[in-house]
């Protein structure tokens, strides 16, 4: 690996201002000798090692040499971009040899051509506003143009009420039998996937790759593959559990009630819609009732003998449709629909049967809308046969995937027992980079007190750092108590959903003189060197709340939840945030804490003996003499 992470290697010779890192090549060995092992490896890789570059050139090398593809899956989209505008072109200059790489999205960000032209058919009866209108007219003339299709392409950010009447959608693809499918974005860019070494997706649309390769007994949505590197590793699971779930909402039938109207099928549209929300009706009524706990149990929770009805009326007119017509482009529509229709109602018997004993099925009593929603409890089995069985290599891979060296909970979870371990040393002086403060409470983190409490000792910190401050919190409740207190510190406050994610983050990058107060999506994925992030603020161990459906139904199976599941996850998620603030080798700042229980319960030992090696305080006061050394 010394001819390209050395100090006179390819990347020295290619990447301004490249720093050769010890680590970052100790991770590319690890790698390589994984995969020319056929070896899975789980391999944690602090933030600044440069993890990224240290599985792509070994993956690259791996493909070229061996004349096969590797995947590369990531968690969100900031990531996946990074790979194919940044990291990527980098290193197809670096490399010796030439390869190419492609990214594959999920069919909803490809414009159908087949949802177009019923658009387009149905222009006289639709109502769009003004703003819809012409975006409308902007995405015609684009789709006469674009080569991708890709919504990412488009020089404005179409209304969800748009796109979502005219993007590719699972439920309503016809595949191969589509009269649009040699003409077909989404299926142009699976095809060009033949000719690349690296292709990068997601895992949303990784999982549907097992789950059609399954079913179909061949690869459908990408073609052959001898590796494949999971990037933010510690997601993998949960998002999992989500895909191999289901969801259930009154808006569900509306891809039903719209092939009605297109193929005029009479008052059946109308009817469908009736019965969902007198269904869902039900539903909501069910989980007010005594008889709801948590979660669902009980089978035919809720009487749905309408709504099937009305679903068998509305296959009858597709039949009858089917049998009066000789049109090819009505067969193709009939059988699109008929294929939702049999999805819709087998997602909703389901539902009724609730029998599923690795599911857990629970009612989300949103107030834009009722919706039945399931998890997949373990996953561990479907990623162990789908995947690692499947595959010659898997490397697993984060800057948190193990707590302290222990990589049994992420193991245990995906279905990697096999896989071998590393950790890569961090290439931070964290003991003089950074000290972690756990202030001494007087209210617990449970205690109505609390957030009175922590939120003058937040405005300390603030007036202190003249902002330069991060507070992420558990709950939202804390958030906009702590963020309105904060006002008074006459420092800008920068809080979560005020603005775009992104917008928020630049304004804190650029701007050292605010504090910004977010919750869970800030927890990780946010990169924010030099001094305008001075200090992070924690609430408190971000335990899974207790309602949470999954973890009743863990509980259940597990008498050992706690520590088996609960303790390694708040964990892992906690370094995820401790990490949101050393970025670079001069950055300094602090951590603080406000959760005695890492003190005072039986487990905060073993939490802080997993977090970075810092020096821990218990008093906010030694922040002053931190700050004093700048």
């Amino acid at each position: 690996m010394i001819d390209i992470f050395g100090p006179a290697g390819a990347l020295a010779k290619t990447i301004p201002g490249y720093e050769h890192r010890s680590g970052q090549a100790e991770m590319a060995a690890a790698v390589e000798e994984a995969l020319a092992r056929k070896k899975h490896l789980a391999i944690e890789a602090p933030c600044g090692v440069g993890k990224t570059f240290a599985y792509l050139v070994p993956a690259i090398r791996h493909a070229l040499a061996t004349e096969t593809r590797v995947v590369v899956c990531t968690a969100n989209i900031a990531l996946q971009e990074q790979l194919i505008e940044k990291d990527l072109p980098l290193l197809a200059k670096a490399m010796l040899k030439p390869f190419r790489y492609e990214l594959i999205k999920g069919i909803g960000n490809y414009l159908c051509l087949d949802r177009t032209e019923d658009v387009e058919n149905e222009l006289r009866s639709l109502t769009f506003d003004e703003d819809e209108s012409a975006q409308w007219k902007k995405l015609v003339r684009w789709k006469g143009r674009t080569k991708t299709g890709d919504v990412s392409d488009l020089s404005f950010t179409p209304l969800d009420s748009l796109w979502n009447r005219v993007n590719g959608q699972t439920d309503l693809c016809n595949g191969a039998q589509c009269r649009f499918f040699e003409d077909c974005f989404a299926m142009e860019a699976r095809r060009r996937l033949k000719n690349a070494q690296i292709i990068v997706t997601n895992y949303h649309l990784f999982f549907a790759h097992l789950a059609v390769r399954v079913a179909a007994e061949r690869d459908v949505i990408l073609p052959a593959y001898s590796v494949v590197i999971c990037d933010e590793a510690q997601d993998m699971a949960d998002i999992a559990r989500d895909f191999f779930g289901m969801r259930l909402s009154p808006y569900s039938v509306n891809s039903l009630v719209r092939g009605a109207n297109l193929l005029r099928l009479g008052r059946t549209g109308d009817r469908l819609r009736l019965e969902s929300r007198e269904f869902f009706r039900r539903v909501s009524d069910y989980r007010r009732s005594p008889r709801y706990g948590k979660r669902l149990r009980e089978p035919g929770f809720a009487d749905a003998t309408d709504l099937v009805a009305a679903v068998g009326e509305y296959r009858a007119a597709l039949a009858d449709a089917k049998g009066t017509s000789e049109d090819e482009e009505t067969a193709d529509k009939v059988a699109k629909f008929e294929a939702a229709a049999v999805r819709y109602l087998d997602t909703l018997h389901s539902f009724l049967a609730v029998n599923d004993e690795n599911k857990v099925y629970w009612i989300d009593d949103d107030p834009r809308a009722t919706r039945l929603e399931s998890r997949v409890i373990d996953v561990s089995p479907i990623l162990r046969d789908q995947l690692f069985a499947q595959t010659p290599s898997v490397i697993l891979t984060s800057a948190t995937l193990a707590a302290d060296k222990d990589f049994s909970f992420v193991k245990r979870e995906t279905g990697a027992d096999a896989a071998g371990e590393k950790v890569v040393a961090s290439p931070f002086d964290l003991p003089r980079q950074a000290i972690l403060v756990v202030p001494r409470m007087k209210a617990g983190p449970n205690d109505p007190a609390f957030a009175a409490e922590m939120s003058a000792h937040i405005n300390r910190i603030v007036k202190r750092l003249g902002g330069r401050t991060m507070a992420l919190f558990t709950s939202y409740r804390n958030l906009d108590f702590c963020a309105q207190a904060a006002k008074e510190t006459g420092v800008e406050i920068l809080k979560q959903g005020d603005a775009p994610r992104s917008k928020l983050l630049d304004a804190f990058r650029e701007d050292r003189g605010t504090a910004l107060f977010a919750t869970a999506s800030f927890w990780q994925g946010v990169d924010i060197p030099g001094e305008a992030l001075s200090c992070l603020v924690i609430d408190k161990i971000p335990f899974v709340h207790p309602d949470d459906p999954l973890l009743s139904a863990l509980a259940e199976r597990d008498r050992e939840s706690f520590t088996n599941w609960s303790l390694p996850k708040a964990t892992m998620l906690l370094r995820q945030g401790f990490g949101r603030l050393i970025r670079t080798k001069t950055d300094r700042g602090a951590v603080v804490i406000f959760d005695n229980r890492l003190f005072t319960a039986r487990y905060g030992q073993g939490i802080l003996a997993a977090l970075p090696p810092v020096t821990v305080h218990r008093d906010l006061d030694a922040l002053d003499g931190f700050f004093e050394e700048e």
